[in-house]
């Protein structure tokens, strides 16, 4: 473990996560402008205004969950208090949100750049997730392509190809490869990048949100074939795609009802595809209905 009192930390900055602004106070910055190697572009100086959230770190020391064996999964413990405010831990970190309020505050207890930054951002999404959901938005484990102003999402499970169809669409503008925004507000949904450290890097991917035009639940198989999903099980699929709500235990009474609008306004399907480009030919059509 690595504890230096004398680590200096980043200056404030602001982070965009779709509708939302983010404001990040003390990060620890062990290396000299190691938070903009993290968040590049996506960070600026705080802009005037109240954030949406602020999340303030202050430095711990100990292990808050205890490691799992060999090759086991990193441990997110969530627990929702009485009063509303939600409390995540896991190996490094201890922090708790406060919706209502719009701020958060998480202790970091170790300082080692790779352990850090992993603490920190499994923190951020969650605390993310949950003010996006307040605001008519949510996070989606999904890829998203950019064609003619219009974002096509790819979702499903880990293994299930999102990065692969991604890349698979090159030179197409990438809003990210594992994980969009979904702005529900207003009459067209729109899709969104994400701040968060990704496969491909953020140079990749493209910064201005678009309308979106249909989310795709990806099936490897022999053959390229998009079928529409009826209703109640687009909802039902859209949702069992939402991070940080299900499996944490953090149930929310809004969702269902985002994921249905946005489900009632862009195609949501099933695309088989092979893992070569001529998916493509499939789903090109499925922008037509769209208008930019």
């Amino acid at each position: 473990m690595v504890y230096a009192s004398n680590v200096r930390s980043a200056p404030p900055f602001d982070l965009r996560v779709g509708p939302i602004r983010v404001r990040v106070v003390d990060l620890p910055e062990p290396e000299e402008g190691l938070a903009g190697a993290w968040y590049g572009a996506f960070a600026h100086p705080p802009s005037p205004g109240t954030p949406d959230l602020t999340v303030t770190c202050h430095r711990g020391r100990g292990t808050v969950v205890p490691l799992p064996g060999p090759g086991g999964a990193t441990r997110l413990e969530v627990t929702r208090a009485a009063d509303g405010t939600v409390e995540v831990r896991s190996h490094w970190q201890d922090g708790k949100i406060d919706t209502a309020r719009g701020d958060a505050v998480v202790v970091l207890t170790d300082l080692e750049p790779r352990r850090l930054s992993m603490s920190f951002e499994n923190f951020l999404r969650v605390a993310a997730q949950l003010v996006l959901l307040e605001h008519g938005a949510f996070l989606l484990h999904a890829s998203a392509v950019v064609e003619r102003g219009r974002a096509v999402a790819f979702f499903g499970p880990s293994g299930a190809g999102k990065s692969t169809a991604a890349g698979l669409l090159a030179p197409r503008p990438m809003l990210t490869d594992d994980m969009i925004v979904v702005d529900a507000r207003g009459p067209r949904p729109r899709a969104a990048t994400v701040p968060f450290r990704m496969r491909f890097p953020a140079e990749r991917r493209h910064r201005d949100p678009v309308p979106l035009a249909a989310l795709l639940r990806l099936r490897q198989a022999g053959r390229h074939q998009v079928s529409p999903l009826p209703p109640a099980r687009a909802v039902a699929t859209v949702s069992a795609s939402v991070p940080y709500v299900h499996e944490l235990g953090l149930p929310h009474a809004g969702l269902t009802d985002l994921v249905a609008r946005v489900a009632g306004s862009v195609f949501v399907g099933e695309l088989d595809f092979r893992r070569d480009a001529g998916f493509w030919s499939e789903v090109a059509p499925l922008l037509d209905s769209t208008p930019p």
